[in-house]
């Protein structure tokens, strides 16, 4: 996936029927009786494990398969159920973000949005969802929100009771112990020409580790080292990030090297830092990844929403790029829409901080915390940009991931997309373990100058 660094700040907007309001920080630790629900009426990851009222929404059935190939989409035979466009969007409009309905403001000829029947399959290890279960009678939030303690694996808060703790739930969410691979990015012109960026990257987890335990985390998230190897006017730049799980506590370290230079400690680049051409910030970058210290946040509630999900498509190396990446947005046949709940996050920025955003509100689906969709409002209160993750479920792993991630800048009609992989000879190497000490500023240069 696309790597840098990051944070930002966020929106009150009306949230329309079905959402139910949650006020105040309840406390992190849940009762016994209540942690019991956990694999029974809720799932082991913390969703509702029923399906909805009308049957739109199933129950969680969690699928997994050994053999799973690249190229396999176990939905194929589906049948959108609707397609929706300018013209019927009043029919759905209540279960859309804010974004969404902008897309069809400012593409009413070409948007749409194929809708298909909902399918529940996240999956996970049993380690994994055991060491979630415990949680939820242990973690705690520290140092103000900023970090949390006593987890090693898991996902830290499967019952939340604040906005943090939902947004804790997607930054720590489980990616395997360490994967790598190319991946492709392009920021699109207003007359949709784009050049491929391709980069390389070795990532390493050192929570969510199966042999992890809270007394060997030393408050560390993550290591990766990434690299630019195409176009020829970006080759050579590579970066190696130390990613704290409290980086307020403690800062991202961050190296890089140009190609013929030297290894250089630069200061953090997150929060709203530029990313592609200006058109998205750092803090964008896996649709949100902290720190969480310049807002205020707010958990709203449970909404029934309609959502990209199950996207294997834009995952099939039978298509190119060129299928995609089209004028405006991208290609819309290429995607999957389900109905879905999600909890909705408002978070807004912080009285005497400054970011690029003004307001963000965050969509995140309650069976893998993924945030899968965010409006953002420029400095005015306007609504500016769009971002959207097309999530897969890997049943041969089991993990889901939300690689393919497209961010839309309304006012310039533009977007950026991230973590194509449809023209690469390989998928992304799931599972893929290094030792920390591999992540090193001297082994940075090597990273870089290697042929792989």
């Amino acid at each position: 996936m696309t790597i840098m660094a990051g944070s930002s700040r966020l929106a009150r907007v009306s949230i329309a029927a079905g959402l139910i309001a949650i006020a105040g920080a309840a406390p992190a630790r849940v009762p016994p009786e209540r942690a019991a629900e956990l694999g029974g009426k809720l799932t082991p990851m913390g969703s509702e494990a029923a399906g909805n009222a009308d049957g739109s929404i199933p129950a969680w059935t969690p699928y997994t398969k050994d053999g799973f190939k690249r190229g396999d989409n176990p939905y194929a035979a589906d049948k959108p159920i609707a397609m929706i466009t300018a013209k019927n969007l009043p029919e759905y409009e209540r279960f859309l973000s804010e974004g969404h309905k902008a897309l069809f403001r400012t593409f009413p000829d070409t948007y749409r949005i194929p809708l298909y029947p909902s399918r529940r399959g996240a999956a996970y290890p049993g380690w994994f969802l055991d060491a979630t279960k415990a949680n939820a009678t242990a973690v705690e939030l520290t140092n103000s929100g900023h970090g949390f303690c006593c987890a090693a694996k898991g996902f830290p808060f499967p019952i939340p009771g604040n906005g943090t703790e939902v947004m804790w739930n997607h930054i720590m969410r489980y990616n395997t112990r360490g994967y790598r691979g190319y991946v492709g990015a392009a920021a699109t012109t207003t007359s949709g020409d784009y050049v491929i960026e391709r980069s390389y990257f070795e990532l390493a987890y050192v929570y969510n580790n199966p042999e992890a335990v809270p007394q060997t985390l030393n408050n560390q998230n993550l290591y990766v080292m990434s690299k630019t190897v195409a176009p020829a006017s970006k080759a050579g730049i590579a970066y190696l990030l130390h990613v704290p799980l409290d980086r307020v506590a403690q800062s991202t370290g961050v190296w890089s090297f140009i190609a013929g230079g030297r290894t250089l400690r630069i200061g953090e680049v997150g929060y709203d830092n530029p990313a592609f051409e200006g058109l998205m910030t750092q803090d964008q970058i896996d649709m949100f990844n902290g720190p969480l210290d310049r807002y205020t946040i707010k958990l709203l509630g449970k909404r029934e929403m309609i959502v990209p999900y199950n996207s294997y498509r834009l995952y099939d190396p039978k298509l190119k790029y060129k299928d995609i990446i089209t004028k405006g947005h991208i290609a819309p046949e290429t995607t999957r829409f389900e109905k879905h709940r999600v909890w909705v996050i408002e978070a807004e920025v912080r009285e005497g901080i400054k970011h690029l955003y003004r307001k963000r509100v965050f969509y995140v689906d309650e069976d893998s915390w993924i945030v899968l969709g965010q409006d953002i409002y420029d400095d005015r209160g306007e609504f500016w940009r769009f971002a959207e993750s097309h999530s897969i479920n890997f049943p041969q792993v089991p993990v889901m991931i939300n690689g393919v991630q497209v961010h839309y800048d309304l006012q310039s009609r533009r977007y950026v997309i991230l973590n194509l992989t449809n023209e690469e000879k390989e998928l992304i190497e799931y599972d893929w373990k290094e030792d920390p000490k591999y992540f090193t500023p001297a082994n940075l240069k090597r990273f870089a100058t290697s042929r792989r």
